[in-house]
Parts: structure tokens; sequence; C-alpha cells
């Protein structure tokens, strides 16, 4: 065991407290898909080398202080993370995105983060502006999210190394952001089935390193927002920019 890289199981019942001596791995890298896994505050020592874990709680057994994902922090080398919510078919179905567990509760992340993917939580202003300041992130995927008073507002300084955001089935209705500085190297965006979202801003579009918006929804409305973007750069003289409908 000492030499395992990767270790994948999918909707495994808990495993034993990685408090155990026994538990130990070293060397491992990945780490994949436990359900209801408990971080101890040892994880940082115990897993020194991990760069990959991906993480799965049922939200009506989930307790933040028992689980301890705010020692999450303490995995120094983590540079891809994924955590979700085990969601029922009827709340997707019926869109309840405010029944979501709220995000910072007790949850903290490395500052070496590379990916996050954010599946079933709701996000606040203040949660939102944290995720942003992590100096090395690349990649943000929020799914099946619920966003605090269903707006987003970026600021200066926040997602300076962003270049793929993905924004998947939320309640996301206001999207504000002002200046092209606010995500200054974005080159990929992603909105599938944001059915709520009011407007997508136009300095989205004017972000000079934005190479590909693609959009996916049932709702011509969406679709139609992001041909309006496309077309006001194509105005003023900007063909880089490629729209992908599926």
């Amino acid at each position: 065991m000492a030499q395992l890289r990767h270790l994948v199981v999918f909707m495994l019942d808990p495993l034993p407290s990685p408090s155990a001596k026994s538990f130990d791995l070293e060397n491992l890298q990945t780490l994949g898909l436990f359900l209801n896994f408990r971080c101890s505050k040892r994880i940082g020592k115990i897993f020194p080398s991990l760069k990959k874990l991906g993480l799965i709680y049922a939200k009506d057994k989930l307790n933040w202080e028992f689980y301890g994902l705010h020692n999450l922090v303490h995995l120094h080398q983590l540079e891809k993370l994924k955590i979700s919510m085990r969601i029922s078919y009827w709340e997707i179905s019926h869109h309840r995105l405010e029944s979501r567990v709220p995000l910072w509760e007790k949850l903290a992340f490395p500052m070496m983060l590379k990916k996050l993917t954010l599946c079933g939580f709701g996000v606040s202003q203040q949660d939102m502006a944290t995720i942003g300041s992590l100096p090395k992130l690349h990649v943000l995927k929020l799914i099946r999210c619920s966003f605090g008073d269903c707006k987003w507002e970026t600021t200066e300084g926040e997602f300076l190394q962003l270049k793929f955001l993905q924004i998947e089935w939320t309640d996301l209705k206001h999207w504000v952001v002002t200046e092209t500085s606010h995500f200054p190297t974005l080159e990929r965006l992603r909105l599938y089935h944001c059915r709520e979202l009011v407007e997508i801003p136009d300095v989205i579009g004017e972000i000079p390193t934005l190479e590909l918006i693609e959009v996916k929804s049932w709702d011509e409305s969406l679709v139609d927002l992001a041909k309006r973007i496309k077309e006001e750069q194509e105005d003023s003289g900007n063909y880089n920019l490629q729209l992908v409908i599926h």
C-alpha cells in the first residue's frame, strides 16, 4: 500500500477515520469519490502528496463539524477538488435550489488549488469572493448551486488566474461584472441550463483572452443573450470570439 498513487471508489460506505496509523498513504496522489468521508486534523500528514480529491456527501447526513471539511486546508499539495451533495432527481427536476446546503459553514480551501468543482451547494457573495481569492485557481465549475439572493457581483482582484468558468443548473439571475479586469485571463465560459439568468454581462465579451462561450439551454432566451454578446463583439471588430450552442 505504501506505493499506491491512486485510489478511487464510487459511493463507498464511510472509511475508517484517517487518524488510524494503518491508513497512512504518504504517496497517494488521487483520492476519489468517497461517500461521507471524514477528514481528520491529521489529513495533511496522512496524505502529504495528495493532488486530486473527490468527495460526495448525503445532504440528510451532513454535519460539517463531524466530517471536518475545514481540515482540507491542510492538504498543501492539493490541486483539484470536487465536492458534491447528493441531490434527489425530484429536487433537480423541480429546481429546489433553495434547499442547497450553505457552503461556508465549515469549509476551507488549500491555496494551491487549481481546479474546483462544487455541486449542490448554496453559495453567498462572500463565498464567491473567497473562492475568487484563490491565487492559482484556473478552473471553476458551479453545478446545481444556489446563489444568495440569486445574484453574483464580482470585484477587482478576484479570479486573477481563472481560465475556465462553468455555471450549470443554478438559480443565478443577476450576474454583475463591471470590468474586464474581474476575469483578466478567462478563456472559456460555459453556461448550461441557466434558465433564470437575465443578462450575460456585456463586459464578458470584451475580455481580451476570451475565446469561447458555450451555451446549452432549452430556453431560447439564454441562447439569444449569448448571440447578442457575439454580435456586439463582431460589430466592434472582434471576430475571434467563438460561440457554440449545444
